[in-house]
């Protein structure tokens, strides 16, 4: 936030015309976050935020997101429990782990028809609902957006645990939808919270850590789900005890934001708001001595009014949108990989599914080590668009093995992990770089969110239909058209990095 002392600073006499010149969309692309930063214009020495706070914010924005992660990943391995306590049919369950798959990660799957309807819905509630949020998360306060999804996760996994109580697919359905309304937005939080303390600095190591707590947090839940299920004669017990992780969560929270307003004035996060009421105030004596209303005034009220300004799209770096839409099928591409492995190698190899499961499952181990050290390797050499290239390479490699020969499943997968490490962390490092500006980041993050959505769903489309048109129903034709616009990302990586250096 602007500290009060520039504001208690007489008024730039009327020749300077220094308040309403031209100069402050450079400011507000460049240097927003610096000037709201830091308490004076003379206060070189103070650069940076203090250790123990930024560690704070750090435990306490990767932490957010636990409760819902948590949550969400017990399910996969209750599958056959909520057939048998529920009485429903595989159908039914894919239903279910659809409209949490795609309400809470934006990977839709294909649903019979009678269910189209709820799947579109909560797709495109999922589209909106990033862009939305984290233009929000911009205008509000990352605060008071991060307990609202808080609220919503924590109310979904009681309304979805109760749903065990009485055995009603329907509760279990309608919790998940609610929790995803909120763990859509939370990822957002994480990635402003983080940007804001750091600074723009060590990004790649605290985003490298929170991708391998993430992926910790993955393995326990999958690996728990059976034991709380089995602990007593309860089953329910295995959605009750996420459903206390989400309050825990929603505790932290509040303490995170207590934790936040208790700090100085000018360690605050500016948020469009703020900004508005503050050029208010300093526009406030020149219109009293002005007729008509200045330009930029004008501009002020509509920039940082309650209602959305989708001039904030315009004013996004050219280069973000050059590197989203260019990159809108490759995370789709991973997440299909990643769907479908268990299967691949249960028809290349003969595996028995349990097998194949256990086997793919190795792709989660190696990021939990790795993504912190590749994330220290950007803060101090840089190279991340080179490693998109890198990572591409990879990827080919791992499908190639996979779809087209007979070696050994386990050691693809463990290629497959080292890619996973290094797939989404150089452009999560690289976005805060790219639009500093913290009154842009949220609405930033959320762009970048639909846009891969929108590939995932586009990528399941085509991976669908090239399996439907290939014989036997085999995966070669879906192998080969991973390994093409994989292809393409390798060329795009070295044309990040040429635009990069210029």
């Amino acid at each position: 936030m602007a500290s009060e002392k520039p504001m208690d600073r007489p008024l730039p006499a009327a020749g300077d015309g220094d308040i309403d010149t031209p100069a402050r969309p450079e400011a507000d692309e460049k240097r927003i976050t610096d000037i709201a930063s830091y308490p004076s214009e003379d206060s070189d020495e103070v650069k940076d935020f203090p250790w123990r706070w930024k560690l704070t914010a750090l435990v306490c924005g990767v932490a957010l997101s636990w409760g819902s992660s948590f949550s969400e990943n017990t399910l996969g391995p209750l599958k056959s429990t909520m057939i048998k306590q529920l009485d429903i049919n595989n159908s039914q369950v894919s239903i279910r782990h659809d409209i949490v798959t795609i309400v809470e990660n934006g990977r839709p799957k294909t649903n019979p028809p009678k269910y189209g309807a709820i799947s579109s819905a909560t797709s495109l509630v999922n589209t909106i609902l990033p862009i939305v949020g984290g233009y929000g998360l911009d205008h509000y306060g990352v605060e008071w957006g991060s307990m609202a999804c808080s609220i919503a996760i924590f109310l979904g996994a009681v309304v979805s645990a109760a749903g065990s109580n009485n055995d009603s697919f329907t509760l279990v359905v309608t919790g998940r939808v609610i929790m995803g309304f909120g763990s859509t937005v939370i990822e957002t939080c994480t990635s402003k919270i983080l940007a804001h303390w750091f600074q723009h600095k060590g990004l790649g190591l605290v985003y490298g850590l929170d991708l391998s707590i993430g992926k910790l947090i993955v393995l326990i839940a999958k690996a728990t789900a059976v034991p709380m299920r089995d602990a007593t004669s309860f089953w329910g017990w295995a959605l009750w005890i996420p459903a206390i992780v989400c309050f825990a969560n929603l505790l932290q929270n509040i303490l995170y934001v207590w934790w936040a307003r208790s700090r100085p004035t000018w360690t605050h996060m500016p948020t469009g708001q703020r900004l508005a009421r503050e050029e208010s105030q300093r526009e406030r004596p020149r219109g009293e001595s002005s007729e008509t209303p200045t330009v930029d005034t004008m501009e002020s009220a509509r920039r940082f009014g309650a209602l959305p300004d989708w001039g904030s799209l315009v004013r996004v770096p050219r280069f973000f949108w050059l590197v989203a839409c260019t990159q809108i099928l490759q995370a789709g591409v991973v997440g299909g990989f990643n769907g479908l492995n268990a299967d691949i190698i249960t028809k290349t190899r003969g595996s028995t599914a349990e097998l194949a499961g256990y086997t793919s499952a190795v792709q989660q181990v190696i990021p939990v080590i790795c993504a912190p050290l590749i994330g220290t390797f950007f803060d101090f050499f840089g190279y991340r668009m080179m490693f998109v290239s890198l990572t591409s390479t990879i990827w080919i490699l791992v499908y190639c093995l996979i779809g087209f020969t007979q070696t050994n499943a386990l050691g693809a997968m463990i290629i497959a992990s080292v890619a996973s490490t290094m797939n989404a962390l150089p452009f999560l490092a690289s976005i805060p770089l790219i639009v500093p500006n913290q009154l842009e980041l949220g609405l930033v993050f959320g762009i970048w969110k639909v846009f891969n959505n929108s590939g995932s769903v586009i990528v399941d489309m085509i991976a669908g239909r090239l399996q439907d048109i290939t014989p036997g129903g085999t995966y070669e034709r879906v192998i080969a058209f991973f390994v093409a616009v994989k292809g393409l990302e390798f060329c795009l990586g070295l044309f990040y990095g040429i635009l990069d250096r210029k």
